[in-house]
């Protein structure tokens, strides 16, 4: 089975509902929210790619036994919801957004997603107690980041940033009375997630340590040096990197979350080979520049003609 390929079709029509939703808000926010659903869309050129959100209806499927109706307006809430919470995150994060502008369109994908759901759990379900504390994690979460030193401290703390993300697999395990499973379906998606925001963090380092955003490998840094981040240079951490070996130690880690995915009694198959690909690609850096440091190390020559001959 493969992760992405086998729903491509599905994911047309996910996004495609997504897409008549968002058309039916007035203006300005129905030209608002299409835009930035396009920002998004797996389909479009240069959009950011958020499959787990898209596709972990789809993934929960096969465990679950859920119906093609349920899965679809599970992953369009997923849709809506992300797009309400990135929202959060950009007038959170961007001092230049104007809440004017964002918060308006941020509620009405609100009460989108509230009416993707309602028809799925009555008021008296446990989903909606669970939504209360996968809310309360996020807020929590995202507003002690820097503070708390979360990648040092509790990782777990980390993947709840995107908490809400578990709203869809709680619901598949309640839908199908497999609410047992519930609490190690939370526990692997944390793993995953932490993956997930692990190898952002490595593409993202250096934007973040000039902005002075929180970041778990410049955390992993930090402790290494035994400095404070905001001192931190960008040489010391290519040092760090590419010297000191800490890349190798920073995907241990993410090979450790794969570990715990394997361990369970939940068997999610697309979500484990999505972390394979994620963990994989975390090992393969790793292993490349170690690979060009002992080239480095064997003399001028070997390197260059391991760069420039086809042998």
């Amino acid at each position: 089975m493969n992760w992405l390929d086998d729903y491509k079709e599905e994911l047309h029509t996910v996004f495609q509902d997504s897409r008549t939703i968002i058309s039916g808000f007035p203006e300005p926010f129905r030209s608002q929210g299409l835009a930035y659903l396009d920002q998004f869309d797996v389909f479009q050129v240069h959009s950011k790619k958020n499959y787990i959100c898209y596709l972990l209806p789809y993934w929960l499927n096969r465990e679950c036994g859920l119906s093609l109706e349920e899965t679809r307006r599970m992953s369009t809430g997923n849709v809506v919801l992300m797009l309400f919470f990135f929202l959060q995150d950009d007038l959170m994060d961007n001092r230049q957004s104007a809440p004017a502008e964002v918060l308006p369109l941020a509620n009405l994908l609100y009460v989108e997603f509230l009416d993707l759901y309602r028809p799925l759990f009555p008021p008296e379900s446990l989903f909606w107690s669970y939504f209360r504390r996968y809310i309360t994690e996020w807020a929590d979460s995202v507003a002690g980041e820097a503070a708390g030193d979360y990648y040092w401290n509790d990782r777990s703390r980390v993947a709840r940033k995107a908490s809400p993300l578990k709203l869809s697999s709680t619901a598949a395990l309640l839908l199908s009375d497999k609410s047992s499973f519930i609490a190690e379906s939370e526990e692997m998606l944390e793993a995953v997630l932490l993956t997930l925001q692990m190898l952002d963090d490595y593409e993202d380092w250096e934007e973040d340590l000039a902005e002075g955003s929180y970041n778990c490998l410049l955390s992993l840094v930090r402790h290494h040096l035994q400095q404070d981040t905001a001192i931190l240079t960008p040489a010391a951490v290519k040092d760090f990197i590419f010297t000191t070996g800490g890349l190798t130690q920073y995907a241990a880690t993410a090979a450790v979350n794969h570990e715990k995915l394997l361990s369970g009694r939940l068997s999610i198959p697309g979500l484990t080979a999505f972390h394979q690909m994620l963990v994989d690609n975390l090992l393969h850096i790793a292993a490349a520049i170690e690979a060009e440091k002992a080239l480095l190390q064997g003399g001028g020559l070997g390197y260059w003609l391991s760069k420039n001959m086809n042998l």
